[in-house]
């Protein structure tokens, strides 16, 4: 049920590709590129970054990626929305694309 809900949440209108920068991630086929080049990620992976580039800019709270893309029954005092942003930071590349807004959440500028 609360994955129906979850699924609910998400805008039917998004775009199939998403262009961010140097970033392209192509929803329908579930892939992301980086600069022309292919990046592998976990669904986790794939689904937080989904919610960054659906914020458009704005910032997203751990508690909403928890809720998002885990599920509303996600222990809120886990870390796994750290570990998870530090692999998709990592496995994106340098410069970072992921900002941390102190106190609030992450964002894509």
């Amino acid at each position: 049920m609360a994955r129906v809900r979850a699924l609910a949440r998400r805008s039917p209108a998004a775009p199939p590709v998403t262009v961010h920068g140097e970033l392209v991630f192509d929803r329908a086929r579930r892939r992301v590129s980086r600069a022309g080049r292919p990046v592998l990620l976990t669904r986790k992976e794939l689904g937080v970054l989904e919610e960054l580039l659906a914020a458009d800019g704005a910032v997203v709270s751990t508690e909403e990626l928890l809720e998002r893309v885990w599920d509303e029954n996600a222990d809120p005092f886990t870390r796994t929305v750290t570990v998870t942003l530090a692999r998709l930071r990592r496995k994106l590349g340098e410069p970072d694309l992921i900002e941390t807004v102190v106190g609030s959440g992450y964002r894509l500028p």
